[in-house]
Parts: structure tokens; sequence; C-alpha cells
């Protein structure tokens, strides 16, 4: 019985502890290639993420994550703000040709 109660609670730390790492809570980094390049390097700060551009590559680095905001919603607000784009990833997942299409397209 003893047993079966100290196995119990170390899987329940286990998945404590694996749920608190995969939280979206943990540091943010994602990647943007431009239609237009920059002409010269440029920062600027996105929901709360800062974007570093040189030539058609742009970084998004944050301490956090930006928010609730889909994968769809962030690629827009990027957009927005640095024009149109030709791949958009964040946390390591790449954006389909498809749904670039709608980022492209989506409101501003």
């Amino acid at each position: 019985m003893q047993t079966k109660v100290l196995s119990s609670a170390v899987l329940a730390m286990t998945l404590l502890a694996t749920s608190a790492s995969a939280a979206p809570d943990g540091p943010f980094r994602a990647k943007v290639k431009l239609v237009t390049p920059v002409a010269a390097p440029v920062t600027t700060i996105i929901n709360r993420v800062e974007w570093t551009c040189e030539g058609d590559t742009c970084l998004g680095i944050a301490a956090t994550s930006p928010g609730l905001d889909s994968f769809m919603k962030q690629c827009r607000k990027v957009r927005a703000v640095l024009g149109p784009l030709t791949a958009y990833s964040s946390r390591g997942v790449q954006m389909s040709p498809g749904n670039m299409a709608n980022c492209n397209e989506g409101p501003r």
C-alpha cells in the first residue's frame, strides 16, 4: 500500500514539473522573413516582444510569452508593423504557406 501511495506522489510531482516546464509563460522566441528587406538594422517592440531586423530576417525575443494570442494573431501583429512576410515561426513552429498567405491578407 505504501508503495502505491509513494508511486502516486512521485507521478503527481513529475506531471506537475512537466506542466510547469511546458507552460507558455517561459521565454519567447520567434523569427520572420520579410518580403522587403530593411535598409539598415532596426529594433522595435511589438506586443511586448523586442524584434531586431537585419536584411530580410527579424528575430523576436521576450522573457515571457507575449500573451494569449493565437499563432495567426501573432503573425498579423508582426506583419502590421514590419510589412509583408514570407515566413513566420515562433517557439519552433513554422507557419504553413497557406497560413502565411492568410497572415499577409488579414486585417492590420
